[in-house]
């Protein structure tokens, strides 16, 4: 029997996704509301006073109503940590002539493009994205990342017992502390 791939890219052994869950979800990704701290100055610029070690993820997920089954919430009760891996990527741009791209987090799974979407050599390691040699044109490196969270919010789970279907919802924020 072969093993069950799922429906999803998120990678979260703490939600036992199976074959019947996450079927159509929605993954928000946002800086938390603390790395912003802006204030004006004496003559009307802009700055944000915030400590960059606040520049920490907020990330919620929910369903939609098409799972048949729930998954493993049951003790994700606030306050509680675990790690994921969201589906979405992010981006950065490796300029003409630089070989490297450092992302926030731990990456899981990175990809570099041109801008007409020709494949780019690399390799990554921890946050850190290396190109084969440096870029003769503009480079986009997309990436998955790994993110330690903490549940910030009660989660919620709604079943139509008519249509046998759930749908939920997860909100998270990364711990930080790094």
């Amino acid at each position: 029997m072969a093993e069950f791939q799922g429906h999803t890219k998120l990678l979260c052994p703490a939600l036992g996704i199976g074959w019947q869950t996450a079927l159509n979800l929605d993954v928000e990704l946002s800086p938390i509301s603390g790395s912003a701290n802006m204030t004006r100055t004496w003559n009307g610029g802009i700055v944000n006073l915030a400590d960059p070690m606040f520049r920490l993820y907020a990330i919620r997920i929910s369903s939609g109503a098409d799972d048949m089954r729930p998954p493993a919430l049951a003790n994700l009760w606030p306050g509680e940590t675990f790690t994921i891996v969201p589906p979405g990527e992010l981006c950065v741009v490796i300029p003409v002539g630089s070989g490297t791209a450092i992302f926030p987090r731990k990456i899981h799974e990175a990809r570099a493009i041109t801008l007409g979407f020709d494949a780019v050599a690399h390799s990554f390691s921890d946050k850190t994205v290396t190109l084969s040699s440096p870029a003769t044109e503009i480079v986009r490196v997309y990436a998955s990342m790994e993110h330690e969270v903490m549940v910030t919010e009660p989660w919620r789970q709604s079943f139509r017992e008519a249509d046998a279907q759930y749908s939920w919802q997860l909100p998270t924020e990364e711990v930080g502390g790094f």
